[in-house]
């Protein structure tokens, strides 16, 4: 009961700086972030620049 509250708060984090009001799923994040660091990616922008050129397959 606990891990339904736990991942219910979790499931989409909000970015109030987007003015599209766009949410990401926490496991879309999270996938991202391990891929890229697992590609050598040593910061956010690293993350961000191995996110655009693997978009087709995350």
């Amino acid at each position: 009961m606990q891990l339904d509250a736990f991942s219910e708060f979790f499931s989409e984090p909000n970015d109030p700086c987007v003015s599209a009001k766009i949410s990401y799923p926490l496991f879309d994040i999270l996938f991202l972030t391990v891929c890229a660091i697992i590609g050598d990616s040593e910061g956010w922008e690293d993350i961000e620049d191995f996110g655009q050129a693997h978009s087709r397959w995350l």
